[in-house]
């Protein structure tokens, strides 16, 4: 900017014609001073040169001008770009960690939610089909002629890990195999599970157990030294290994009696004396031992988690 001053400067003190007297005193001077070199006068040439110089300088600073607000502009785009991203970019953040509350059509509290309490009076529904049906069928064998095989046998069953009592139950509960109808289950050995049950329910066990793929281990003997896994066994005789089977197999039966329910418990507790499995003396005290009974004789344990009275006013009152 400075050099376009200048130029347009000397370019107008050039422009303009000498006067005589500047000429004249011009020329005084340089006769009085020798040494003052002479003025040479522009020619067209050199005028022209410089205004067109000043043309080019002028339009270039035209175009520098030009393109700074060009990309001035851009700047102010990619900001504004740039803000709204992160705007937009907050908004998400903060819509997926805080949601938006419901609205009141949809926050509907549970006892005017229709569709929620139909599918609550159907699952309660279902149950209680399901446990009427369990009754119905204790009570028809309660009714059926005495069996000709009164004895009971254990059903070995494979399993991946050991698990509490009570989850197994659940386990076999979801695959429809009536609870009631195992008396006992243990653990002899490592991933074998042992349902006891009676002979006539044993086939249909099996064949229920069949249709998801559960196999049944038929050759399983619990008195088989082979079944210790303890590490502390291992320098046992063959012999000393089975006898350290059976009578760990005889505590397992001896616990189990504690554990069956009262109306058959003395059938059991005959079944594995004869076996030999327990003492006089045990099977003795389990024939005189007076404990609470249920009055009921079709009694299941499941029926402590819910009274079918209750039950049946609970899904009047819904």
């Amino acid at each position: 900017m400075a050099e376009i001053c200048e130029l347009a400067s000397t370019t107008t003190m050039l422009s303009q014609p000498l006067s005589l007297d500047a000429m004249m005193e011009t020329s005084n001077a340089q006769d009085d001073n020798p040494e003052v070199m002479p003025i040479s006068t522009p020619t067209a040439i050199d005028i022209a040169s410089l205004q067109a110089t000043i043309e080019r300088l002028c339009a270039e600073l035209k175009q520098t001008q030009a393109e700074l607000k060009q990309t001035r502009t851009e700047i102010d785009m990619l900001r504004n770009q740039r803000t709204q991203d992160l705007n937009q970019s907050i908004i998400e953040t903060n819509h997926a960690q805080f949601p938006s509350l419901p609205s009141a059509a949809q926050s509907l509290p549970p006892w005017k939610d229709t569709a929620r309490l139909n599918s609550i009076k159907q699952s309660m529904l279902e149950k209680l089909q399901q446990r009427r049906i369990q009754r119905q069928e204790n009570a028809a064998c309660f009714l059926q002629p005495l069996s000709e095989n009164q004895d009971f046998e254990y059903t070995y069953i494979p399993t991946k890990a050991r698990v509490p009592i009570g989850q197994l139950r659940n386990c076999l509960c979801r695959l429809d195999i009536n609870n009631s109808r195992i008396l006992d289950i243990n653990y002899p050995t490592r991933n074998i599970v042992a349902l006891l049950v009676h002979n006539d329910y044993a086939p249909e066990l099996k064949a229920h157990l069949q249709k998801f793929k559960v196999a049944v281990n038929e050759n399983f003997n619990p008195c088989d030294g082979s079944i210790l896994m303890d590490p502390k066994y291992e320098q046992n005789t063959k012999e000393e290994r089975n006898s350290l089977a059976f009578m760990h197999h005889c505590d397992r039966m001896k616990r189990a009696i504690n554990y069956i329910r009262v109306p058959v418990k003395t059938a059991v507790a005959r079944y594995f004396y004869n076996q030999g499995w327990i003492d006089k003396q045990t099977f003795t005290e389990t024939l005189t031992t007076t404990g609470s009974k249920p009055t009921d004789v079709f009694y299941v344990n499941q029926d402590a988690d819910m009274n079918i009275s209750d039950f049946d006013d609970n899904i009047s009152q819904l």
